[in-house]
Formats: C-alpha cells, sequence, structure tokens
C-alpha cells in the first residue's frame, strides 16, 4: 500500500511542477512556436507527397512499389 501511496505522491508533484513550469511566459512562447513547426513540417511532408500523373493526383506514399526507397511506406521496417 505505501508504494501505491508514493506512487501517487509522486505523480502528483510531477504534476504540479508541470503546471507550474506552464505558468512560465517564456515556455508557454516555445510550446507555440513548437506547435508551428509541427505544423510546417507536417505540411511540407504532405506537400512532398503529392505528384500529377496525366492531370491526377498521386500521392508517393499510396502509389505501389516494388522497389526499396525512402519514400515507400515500409522504408526500414523489417
Amino acid at each position: 500500500m505505501s508504494d501505491d501511496n508514493a506512487y501517487r505522491r509522486n505523480y502528483n508533484k510531477r504534476l504540479q511542477q508541470e503546471y507550474a513550469e506552464l505558468d512560465d511566459p517564456v515556455v508557454r512562447a516555445q510550446l507555440q512556436l513548437d506547435r508551428w513547426w509541427e505544423a510546417t513540417r507536417a505540411f511540407e511532408e504532405a506537400e512532398a507527397d503529392m505528384f500529377f500523373v496525366g492531370g491526377f493526383q498521386e500521392f508517393h506514399s499510396k502509389t505501389p512499389s516494388f522497389h526499396k526507397s525512402r519514400r515507400d511506406r515500409d522504408w526500414r521496417i523489417k
């Protein structure tokens, strides 16, 4: 029973630390920059996945491939 109490105490202590950290304006600004950067990268990745063939939009990730390249969904999967 004491292990369970220690776990809850440590868990609550960590939550309080993280909430206190979120009150810092520098941390809040950095989190906003991180969200913006991740959104930009996701957009660029989705844009790089598209190509046009005969006027139709295709996606590298959905195109079957019989050779290994970095664009394959199963690249480096063993």
